[in-house]
């Protein structure tokens, strides 16, 4: 039988297919220790994503099929995940906003699965949702924040080329090494069928994963247990 946070994985994968990013607020449900956030990132989600901890302790938060959403928002509840040394794990599609929460973990990994070359982080530049328009002011805060959560890993000219960014749509993907025929780090622009692979880095060794080894869906079922006591 399949476990139970198998079954929501399956879940949101098809509700992504049958709602062909409509989503109009972020999902999150919990199972034991693990927090599940799925679809848009909207203001009041931070708020939601606290009300979420006062349920009990949380250690790995599971980012699946997320187009982004608001950045004020992501960075709040960036700053919880910090706060509480909480691990990070990503299954699908997880872009702009979404990607900042993911960066937060302290351990950060891919989640295991059968479409794991479909699994990708998303970053760009920070923008007006309603105008298009780039948020130029916005690009200093979100690039610092990028080189301190990967201990100045991130290499600078990367970090560059996915931030300033000349439109909404150009997105720098991550994909787990070596599943994606087309490349581990790709930069792609809007409107464009080609993208541009970039060679020669590792997305462990720039900071985007702390580790290769895959997170499997099971180790995620298990209970929370309370650190032991010695008497």
């Amino acid at each position: 039988m399949q476990s139970k946070l198998k079954q929501l994985f399956a879940f949101f994968t098809l509700c992504t297919i049958l709602l062909s990013g409509n989503a109009t607020a972020m999902t999150m449900l919990r199972s034991n220790q693990t927090l599940i956030l799925f679809g848009k990132v909207v203001p009041e989600d931070s708020q939601q994503f606290r009300k979420k901890l006062e349920e009990g302790p949380v250690k790995t938060v599971v980012m699946t099929e997320s187009p982004g959403g608001d950045m004020r928002a992501a960075y709040a509840i960036a700053d919880l995940i910090t706060e509480g040394k909480m691990n990070t794990a990503v299954n699908g599609s997880c872009m702009s906003a979404c990607a900042l929460i993911f960066m937060a973990g302290t351990e950060r990994q891919m989640l295991a699965s059968k479409h794991l070359e479909k699994t990708r982080l998303g970053f760009h530049g920070p923008h007006n949702k309603r105008t298009k328009e780039i948020a130029t002011a916005s690009i200093p805060r979100f690039r610092e924040w990028l080189l301190k959560v990967t201990q100045g890993q991130f290499p600078e000219e990367v970090l560059d080329r996915a931030l300033n960014i000349e439109r909404a749509g150009d997105m720098m993907f991550f994909y787990y090494p070596n599943q994606n025929y087309l490349g581990d780090i790709r930069f792609c622009t809007e409107g464009s069928l080609r993208c541009e692979t970039l060679n020669g880095y590792n997305i462990v060794k720039i900071g985007i994963l702390t580790t290769t080894d895959l997170l499997k869906v099971e180790s995620l079922d298990e209970p929370y247990k309370a650190d032991a006591k010695s008497e």
